[in-house]
């Protein structure tokens, strides 16, 4: 899709955007808030007290029929048979060679009836990709991404904030798990779930009900603030959590990127099955790990990794950690280089900065279980 203005997709909510001063940015096709007040801001906000997100960028796509769960474990790395009934969980579809078509999350309402959350940049391909492998499973393939919006409510206060404007007792609420209520007495279903390593709430709603549900969630009550991608961004690399495009690519397997918890030995066939089983018991050349600058330089996405003078890798993602109060970073290295205290260099501006490899994540999830 083109990136000129003309063609850039707006959400429903980009008026609520312009009017909280927003500073937008072209982001997967769509124009989205970078910040409102400023990132390190927006990020502290969320780790201490609430942050709303405006998601309604990514694609849901919903997947019906007596086969339904069939056909999702033969395209799916993770295990459908661990998934019951209003519960959803992360999952990876990948091609024949390995490497990951997209991450995404998987939700089941019933055994015929189930939604997959994907990436925005990903929408059109992943669509065609069921499509392509949907033939023998006679099932119903829906891309309602264009019908919903999608607010993220994430951090210590969420639930407290949310239970405001619901009926719905989420103290009865897990991790993971799916359930339909009434948000602002908006019809919506919601997942305990977010991608921020705090306690959250992803909510769904109708395009014509996201600005009463966005305003809402906003008031001087609920001691909540917008939060951008700049924030989005840092509280997800914290987290060591992947980023289709960056971690993750059509030739990076979830094994590489360090998500191997997800690609599982089931007795059924799936697509990559042998190469990513062979991959988690022999190992593989490269993988992802984490790192922390020693010297002062910020790590950026495609900044090249340096191991005793010689080059060994890529960064993937990096920023200034605003809870840890320093520059960290995710790339790829050859596996004998990611024990952790490993010292590389991130070459930045023709420079190279000492970084040490640490173990993962930086931050640890917080929230209910």
């Amino acid at each position: 899709m083109s990136t000129e203005k003309k063609d850039v997709l707006q959400t429903v909510l980009f008026h609520e955007h312009e009017r909280l001063g927003a500073v937008m940015t072209d982001f997967s096709g769509w124009q989205l808030p970078v910040y409102y007040t400023s990132i390190i801001k927006e990020h502290l906000s969320t780790r201490k007290a609430a942050g709303v997100f405006d998601i309604s960028h990514m694609g849901e796509i919903l997947v019906t029929g007596g086969r339904a769960r069939e056909f999702l474990q033969y395209i799916m790395t993770n295990d459908l048979e661990r998934l019951k009934p209003g519960r959803c969980f992360y999952s990876a579809m990948c091609n024949e060679q390995g490497g990951t078509v997209d991450d995404c999350f998987i939700y089941m309402f019933d055994v015929e009836r189930f939604w997959i959350i994907v990436n925005a940049a990903n929408i059109q391909k992943d669509f065609a990709w069921l499509q392509t492998h949907a033939g023998e499973y006679h099932i119903a393939i829906h891309d309602l991404s264009s019908r919903l919006s999608k607010i993220d409510v994430q951090g210590p206060l969420s639930a407290d904030l949310l239970q405001r404007l619901t009926a719905h007792d989420l103290n009865r609420v897990n991790r993971f798990d799916v359930f339909t209520a009434p948000v602002a007495d908006r019809n919506c279903t919601l997942s305990r779930s977010g991608y921020t390593a705090e306690d959250g709430f992803e909510i769904y709603c109708d395009n014509r009900d996201a600005a009463i549900i966005w305003n809402a969630l906003l008031t001087e009550e609920t001691r909540a603030v917008p939060v951008g991608l700049g924030a989005r961004d840092t509280l997800r690399i914290e987290a060591c959590y992947s980023l289709y495009g960056h971690e993750l690519n059509d030739t990076t397997s979830p094994v590489e990127a360090g998500i191997g918890w997800v690609v599982r030995e089931k007795e059924s066939a799936y697509i990559g099955k042998d190469i990513l089983l062979t991959q988690k018991k022999q190992g593989t050349q490269r993988i992802l790990v984490a790192f922390r600058m020693i010297d002062k330089g910020i790590p950026r996405a495609g900044y090249p990794l340096f191991c005793e003078g010689k080059e060994c890798g890529t960064v993937s993602s990096g920023c200034y950690a605003p809870t840890l109060g320093l520059p960290v970073g995710l790339g790829f290295v050859p596996v004998k280089l990611a024990a952790a205290d490993t010292i590389v260099q991130v070459k930045i501006r023709e420079r190279l900065y000492n970084a040490q490899v640490v173990q993962k994540p930086f931050y640890q999830y917080k929230g209910v279980m």
